[in-house]
């Protein structure tokens, strides 16, 4: 019974262990989770902004071809018209590198003076106007620039030796005067109409002369940029934060499902222990006598029918004693019933002890007679335990005063042993009905004392 109960506590040390593991794997799977939200997130958030600076780039680049495309069509226009006569001035001097030419300058019928702009003159004077009202730098140069102003700097120089091996287009991130610009240049070749101011540098139709080149200032770019990343940046925070808020309610909801849980298990494990005490109980009340804390007559036949089964497979012998208190009746009727329980709790305590093995069996029969079951043991042996059991009743001095045998309480006691029986005996009642017998024979011999049967 105490192993039993002992068991209990275990088993709800074993489940508490089971809800903590569930918590915890809950937590794994929760930052588990969360990670690979933020992971994902992030990963999503890199590649938007990288995107958008490709997109940056992209805008600057198309914004550079629009400004060239611009450029190369003024320059179209002047070289197919072989140049514009403008009037001199101060801003538009003369252009001391057309010198060779007859008919740089000339004289208007109202006598004004005109100077010739070659193409090139007269877009490096739009660019820088341009330059002036939108930022947007233009520039035309060359590796054998008439003009030293259109010398290339060193960007520029390393952009026209690509256009010599066969590059049409470059454009390249760098900085200008401190500030980010995206500069782009595209070749241009020797047309017939260039050769009137360039031929006597050694150009031929058709060969690399030079490029035109835009800067693109990235500020208003970047500026644009910044406020999507913040965007961006709002965007995807507000997006971990709903995702985050929505993973931490489904964890609490799943934390209180197995709290609840564990609850219900914690309830359950209770229920359960108190069922199997009271299991226990029933079981104790359903083979033991409640008067007197020794085994039932339902125990009893239980136990018989095992010894008996166990005698016909092993041939263990065992054998049966059977009691009674003697002229219990009068002492009920001349002590008081009260009395009476005490006596037949004393003496079924002390017929325990007599049959002091573990393998011994005590039982009571019925009312005041008492039967024992002494495994291994055959008659001879069971009359020195049965003549025991008497002396130590009638030693215990409980006085009965209507007793025609003795001044105490005392036993008469029958002995039976099983190989008595006949090998084909079927139960156990035969070997009960010869104990009896030898209870009776023992009453009739005066009382208080052991008597064996006699088959």
């Amino acid at each position: 019974m105490a192993k039993r109960r002992e068991a209990i506590p275990i088993s709800e040390r074993q489940r508490g262990r089971a809800g903590q593991g569930r918590l915890i794997l809950l937590s794994r799977i929760f930052w588990t989770v969360l990670l690979f939200w933020t992971a994902v997130l992030a990963g999503l958030l890199l590649w938007a902004l990288a995107k958008e600076e490709r997109h940056l780039l992209d805008y600057a680049r198309l914004e550079a071809r629009a400004n060239f495309n611009k450029d190369m069509a003024l320059r179209t226009w002047a070289a197919k018209h072989g140049g514009v006569y403008v009037p001199a001035t101060p801003e538009t001097p003369p252009n001391p590198y057309l010198s060779h030419l007859p008919d740089r300058d000339v004289l208007t019928t109202s006598g004004q003076r005109l100077t010739l702009m070659n193409p090139a003159y007269m877009l490096r004077q739009v660019m820088s106007d341009f330059s002036g009202l939108y930022g947007i730098r233009g520039r035309i140069t060359s590796l054998k620039p008439l003009n030293p102003i259109n010398a290339p700097d060193e960007w520029e120089q390393r952009v026209l030796r690509q256009f010599e091996q066969g590059e049409t287009e470059v454009s390249e991130l760098t900085e200008m005067d401190g500030q980010p610009y995206l500069r782009y240049m595209r070749a241009f070749h020797t047309k017939e109409n260039c050769l009137k101011c360039h031929s006597h540098q050694g150009y031929k139709e058709g060969e690399v002369r030079g490029g035109i080149g835009v800067s693109v200032p990235l500020r208003p770019y970047m500026e644009i940029k910044r406020r999507i990343e913040a965007v961006l940046l709002l965007s995807y925070s507000l997006l971990w934060l709903l995702g985050g808020a929505g993973l931490l309610s489904v964890t609490r909801f799943v934390r209180r499902q197995i709290l609840r849980q564990r609850e219900a298990e914690a309830s359950l494990l209770e229920q359960a222990a108190e069922l199997e005490r009271l299991n226990h109980i029933l079981a104790h009340q359903a083979l033991y006598d409640g008067l007197t804390s020794v085994r039932n007559r339902r125990a009893f036949d239980q136990r018989l029918a095992e010894e008996w089964q166990r005698w016909h497979r092993s041939g263990t012998v065992f054998s049966l004693l059977m009691t009674d208190m003697d002229f219990f009746k009068l002492y009920n009727d001349t002590c008081g019933h009260l009395q009476g329980d005490a006596c037949l709790r004393t003496v079924a305590q002390t017929l325990e002890r007599s049959a002091a093995r573990a393998c011994d069996f005590t039982a009571r029969y019925g009312g005041e007679e008492f039967v024992l079951i002494l495994p291994g043991i055959g008659l001879d042996q069971a009359l020195v335990v049965a003549e025991k059991a008497r002396q130590a009743v009638e030693q215990l001095g409980l006085p009965h005063p209507a007793s025609h045998c003795a001044k105490v309480v005392t036993l008469s006691v029958g002995v039976a042993a099983v190989n008595q029986l006949a090998e084909d005996a079927a139960c156990g009642a035969g070997l009960l009905a010869l104990a009896d017998q030898a209870l009776y024979a023992a009453k009739q011999g005066g009382r208080n004392c052991v008597r064996a049967a006699r088959p």
